[in-house]
């Protein structure tokens, strides 16, 4: 599991590095189902919220690990 977590954060970090401003200004239309909007959605909006996403993940990973410490 934490290869493939690891393997993913780097795919993200090289699309975040690869990308320029005229690309963080574009909008993007989604092809799946689901959230957010299916057009016209900001590509830097996208991008916070998987870096939000992952900030998150991480606040959990602490909490939990700091619990599991406790109980051992």
């Amino acid at each position: 599991m934490l290869t493939v977590r690891r393997e993913r954060q780097a795919m993200v970090g090289q699309v975040r590095e690869s990308l320029n401003d005229e690309q963080l200004a574009s909008e993007v239309t989604r092809t799946e189902p689901g959230w957010p909007q299916e057009e016209n959605f900001p590509l830097k909006e996208c991008l916070g919220i998987i870096l939000n996403e992952e900030w998150e993940h991480r606040l959990y990973a602490e909490r939990d690990l700091t619990a599991l410490e406790k109980e051992n």
